[in-house]
């Protein structure tokens, strides 16, 4: 039989407590991703809104709910998940900086021409975007369709899924 000494009994005693940490939260599964965390549900929100929209007519000048131009669709959808953000696809370029291949569903695209911001639209994922272009269309769910645009994300507690 073997004697423990009053030396090595704390250590006994915290390897012990260590090894049954392990164990018990080893026996929980693996760790889940937080569905509810406020940022997920944000980038949700406004993927959701958006696709409440599908079919409304654009109208130039307009922010909703009836009718869009690119812009108003935009402020809409981040309106109804939560978030102010500016009228115009200019104003909407005062998000943050997002580089072209870290966007996430729900960022902002704004297409460029000559410096000059011309419409927004809002990442789906997979090279989608929720928008509504010119008289005549509806919005819907499209292609990017241009290389020459920037991602915005507004200021805050936001990210999404790729």
């Amino acid at each position: 039989m073997h004697r423990v000494s009053f030396r090595t009994f704390p250590r006994l005693l915290t390897g012990l407590a260590l090894t049954l940490t392990i164990v018990l939260t080893g026996m929980s599964g693996p760790a889940q991703a937080n569905s509810t965390s406020p940022s997920a549900s944000r980038s949700e929100l406004v993927i959701k809104a958006a696709t409440h929209q599908k079919g409304k007519p654009y109208r130039w000048g307009s922010d909703g709910p009836r009718s869009f131009d690119c812009s108003g669709l935009v402020q809409y959808v981040y309106r109804k998940a939560g978030t102010k953000i500016g009228r115009t696809s200019g104003a909407q370029l005062a998000g943050k900086h997002v580089r072209k291949h870290s966007k996430r569903k729900g960022d902002i695209l704004i297409f460029l021409h000559g410096g000059y911001a011309y419409h927004s639209a809002i990442y789906a994922g997979k090279g989608m975007v929720w928008e509504v272009q010119r008289t005549g269309t509806r919005v819907g769910k499209h292609k990017i369709w241009s290389k020459g645009y920037v991602v915005r994300r507004p200021r805050g507690n936001f990210s999404g899924s790729r």
